[in-house]
């Protein structure tokens, strides 16, 4: 996503980036002519293996990433779903005793695996948070390209892009209406393109229409491109210049100026958004969690380099990218945020402060009288583990494989702190003619065996709600 009438990049610029990124940059594709899409030869298996292959050599080529909190990120991915080394809960069968144990995920949307269980998570939150009978729009807010590289030396800069993005959209409906209107946003930072390559953008809620100030719904019904691409210039421009203390950012805020005299790009979508409805929330949230690159798309790995597809946004061609596997790696990592950065933010009518307040405010003015998807508004308690699996795999993850009974819940493991919960389900009549004290023993037994793999019968599925 780059501004209008952008077709090239000064040779500073790239320059410049590449020196943030070390002694190379990962900000540009090497496609080949686009081609069918093979199958696929490497899984989620593969790209852990990419990342216990080359890390450390990763991190003495490109010392910037040689921290203790990378180094966090990419070994929770790596243990996610290994029982010893992330804990496990595991479940007993009261008919015949057999055991199973489910190692924990790490929850990461740097993980491969957990991003799609993770997106029905937020999906339903955000669901829960707009508000009934109240109409939203989606914007999407980008940075050209010789800007980007402020964003990528100063991760902080990104906080500010999301509080400029919310400045901005007020500063349009104020334009259009003629009035200061209350609005309400949800907005989520997206940093890497098609291509994984770092564009840091923001994909927003908006509702159409606000408060005035007489306490009155205004509904906005009409956005004139033209000013909603030179009001972001604006502010973008705006944001550089007070934030960034370095004299050679006033060249590009020279050439946004003067290279971009219809302001940078800005879509609205067209259209309005149901008022609710669990696929908006669904289509926002996959921002939230998805990692830059998904297991479809990697297409083979040899130990040196990998290849993988994208689907170009403006040509909707398939773009297939080989590259160094240090370069690939980079790629992925320079996506982490930092630590405690919250990637979906809320502000106006949606800040956490006010927001139940202006929700009984807006029922009594706009009353949600039957909406497309009542989800949309109703509270709905998070799906439990079990119901979660059967909707994503289509089967029940917690039947004894031995009699086909469902097990029950026994105890929970953390492998620096032993057994934290448990619950003795053989203590009243346990099966098989044991004994009592012979049963909870057995249990107990089995928890605390040094080899998980080889004690019962294991599997690795995904818990993102424990």
């Amino acid at each position: 996503m780059e501004g209008i009438g952008n077709t090239y990049t000064s040779q500073r610029v790239v320059q410049d980036y590449s020196d943030t990124l070390g002694q190379g940059d990962f900000s540009f594709a090497l496609p080949t002519a686009p081609e069918g899409i093979d199958s696929p030869t490497v899984d989620k298996n593969s790209f852990k293996q990419i990342f216990r292959d080359h890390w450390d050599a990763f991190k003495v080529r490109y010392p910037r990433f040689d921290t203790p909190y990378y180094d966090t990120v990419v070994q929770r991915m790596l243990d996610c779903g290994d029982p010893e080394r992330m804990g496990y809960v595991q479940y007993r069968c009261l008919r015949c005793g057999e055991t199973r144990r489910i190692g924990f995920t790490c929850k990461s949307c740097f993980c491969l695996s957990c991003a799609q269980p993770r997106m029905s998570q937020w999906a339903d939150f955000i669901g829960r948070r707009l508000f009934p009978g109240v109409t939203y729009r989606h914007f999407v807010l980008t940075t050209p390209d010789f800007v980007r590289h402020w964003f990528y030396q100063n991760a902080e800069l990104l906080s500010q892009l999301m509080r400029t993005g919310y400045a901005c959209l007020k500063d349009i409906f104020q334009t259009t209406t003629g009035t200061p209107l209350d609005i309400g946003c949800a907005m989520v930072l997206q940093t890497f393109g098609r291509s994984g390559e770092f564009n840091p953008h923001l994909h927003i809620l908006v509702t159409a229409g606000g408060l005035s100030p007489q306490g009155t719904w205004k509904a906005v019904n009409f956005i004139p491109y033209d000013l909603m691409h030179r009001k972001w210039q604006y502010h973008l421009l705006g944001l550089l210049r007070q934030h960034v203390d370095d004299p050679r950012v006033q060249q590009d805020i020279d050439r946004g100026w003067n290279k971009y005299p219809k302001g940078f790009v800005a879509y609205l979508q067209p259209g309005d958004v149901p008022p609710g409805g669990k696929g908006l929330a669904e289509y926002l949230a996959k921002y939230v969690v998805s990692p830059p690159i998904s297991v479809r798309r990697l297409e083979g790995y040899d130990g040196q380099q990998v290849r993988y597809w994208y689907e170009d946004h403006k040509t909707k061609a398939i773009e297939h990218v080989t590259l160094p596997v240090l370069r690939f790696i980079g790629r992925m990592v320079q996506h982490i945020l930092p630590k405690g950065f919250q990637r979906i933010r809320y502000f106006g009518l949606h800040s956490n402060p006010r927001y139940q307040q202006n929700r009984d405010q807006l029922a009594t003015l706009l009353p949600a009288a039957g909406p497309s998807d009542p989800r949309g508004y109703r509270v709905l308690p998070r799906p439990q583990f079990t119901q979660l699996f059967l909707d994503t795999f289509g089967q029940e993850p917690l039947l004894c494989p031995r009699c086909g009974t469902p097990m029950d819940w026994e105890l929970l493991y953390h492998p620096d702190y032993g057994i934290l919960k448990e619950e003795p389900l053989l203590d009243d009549g346990p099966p098989d003619g044991r004994t009592e004290s012979n049963s909870s023993a057995v249990a107990r037994e089995d928890a605390r065996r040094d080899s998980v793999a080889t004690s019962v019968a294991l599997v690795q599925l995904p818990l993102p709600f424990m």
